[in-house]
């Protein structure tokens, strides 16, 4: 027998409901029982570009958010979240070998005068609350971290460096289509001996956002695409043990 299940994330600006199609696993919480401590792993791969469509440099940062909690006769306890950057990043190049970029390390000034160490997670721990609530599809678990507004985010600098004949076109127009696209980027570009330079700060939000529900499924995995593939997301749900 095949069940829908419904993954619902609310994100800063809307409410994105994803039905998916799985088949049921043998270990139903509603069926042993919802008790003990759960841990949700969200593991994230964003591809970061500075660019057009054919012609584009950047980088893909890898991250992970981890959510625990426990659930105690029935009801939610408490929970805890935490995030962290993964040490492992590659350049992007499109087409392949044009750009030479490379991830930069350091401070940043904003511009209210705060300091940060680049990259920069906004929240590497923060509290949830949450409830259980049961359902004819079972038994389903909403997770609300503690997070101003507009929630985590991972702030990163890369560099990126051609001799195209179109690097001048790339410099001109990369900036717009960001815009356009809705990107939080920001790129000071300059031409110097022949070779056209880009250094990029980019802002990207991280998930769970202010609202997460899903089933109360041991073992549950989930994993979402974004339509050209610059995000992938992995959803692992697991019990733990005491």
């Amino acid at each position: 027998m095949i069940r829908p299940f419904y993954l619902r994330v609310l994100s800063g600006r809307a409410l994105l409901v994803l039905i998916l199609i799985i088949m049921p696993l043998p270990l139903y919480a509603a069926e042993n029982g919802s008790d003990g401590r759960w841990l949700l792993e969200i593991d994230g791969r964003d591809q970061l570009e500075f660019g057009m469509e054919n012609l584009a440099g950047g980088i893909v940062v890898r991250w992970r958010t981890a959510l625990e909690f426990r659930i105690e006769n029935g009801r939610f306890l408490r929970g805890s979240g935490r995030a962290e950057l993964m040490p492992d990043v590659e350049p992007v190049s499109r087409p392949e070998g044009v750009f030479t970029c490379a991830l930069n390390e350091g401070v940043f000034v904003s511009r209210s005068g705060q300091t940060f160490d680049m990259p920069h997670l906004r929240y590497r721990s923060f509290p949830m609350r949450g409830r259980v609530e049961q359902g004819e599809a079972g038994t389903r678990v909403i997770l609300q971290p503690e997070l101003k507004y507009p929630g985590n985010y991972l702030a990163v600098m890369y560099r990126c460096t051609t001799d195209h004949q179109q690097g001048a076109l790339w410099l001109e127009a990369s900036p717009r289509i960001a815009r356009e696209l809705g990107k939080r980027q920001n790129a000071q570009a300059r031409v110097e001996d022949g070779r056209y330079r880009a250094t990029v700060k980019e802002v990207k939000t991280l998930p769970p956002g202010p609202l997460l529900e899903l089933p109360l499924q041991d073992k549950l995995e989930l994993t979402l695409e974004s339509e050209f593939g610059l995000r992938r997301l992995r959803y692992r749900l697991q019990r733990l043990t005491d």
